[in-house]
């Protein structure tokens, strides 16, 4: 009886440690601005990160955007890519495990994107794919000024290395924190 006692004990104690952990595989927590800052050490690896979603895609739910407390940004995506987000996710902190998978960008795809006037997305900077929002800036001329503001943002980053990491957890686990 004592020892039933002691593994129900030591059950829910190794279940409520930690934030997130509870998966058979290794997670090495990291934050955001390390992962960031250091990406190309942690490109393939399973972590472990926290911070606020700002941002879910709003035509299939399967982007988020996750925010450090300093401001760094994150693309956070699902496994398996016919799943989608929960919607509850959106403006709450949340804890993520996956694997970190990085996109360079290079000045050859911005000059592209400013010939070509594209509306990026901003969690991912790729081809915005929110037709009828698109649409609706292309009619009033909100495009052009937007475009702008992007590339400019771009180059700015550019201007630090001929290249832009840009970082992304493919999720196998998100879950809410408690605040």
């Amino acid at each position: 009886m004592k020892t039933k006692f002691l593994l129900i004990i030591l059950f829910i104690v190794c279940t409520i440690s930690g934030n997130c952990q509870q998966s058979p595989k290794e997670y090495f927590e990291i934050s955001v601005d390390d992962l960031i800052a250091k990406a190309d050490l942690y490109e393939n690896k399973n972590v472990e990160v926290i911070g606020l979603i700002v941002h879910m895609c709003g035509v299939d739910g399967k982007k988020m955007k996750l925010k450090s407390p300093s401001g760094a940004i994150l693309k956070i995506v699902p496994n398996d890519s016919e799943e989608s987000f929960d919607p509850a996710f959106k403006k709450q902190l949340v804890c993520v495990q996956g694997v970190v998978e990085i996109t360079r960008i290079e000045k050859a795809y911005v000059d592209k994107m400013e010939k070509e006037g594209t509306l990026l997305c901003h969690i991912d900077h790729t081809p915005c794919k929110d037709k009828p929002w698109v649409n609706n800036k292309i009619e009033s001329g909100e495009d052009i000024e937007i475009v702008k503001k992007d590339i400019a943002n771009l180059r700015e980053q550019l201007q630090e290395k001929d290249y832009i990491n840009f970082v992304t957890i493919r999720s196998v686990k998100v879950k809410l924190l408690d605040e």
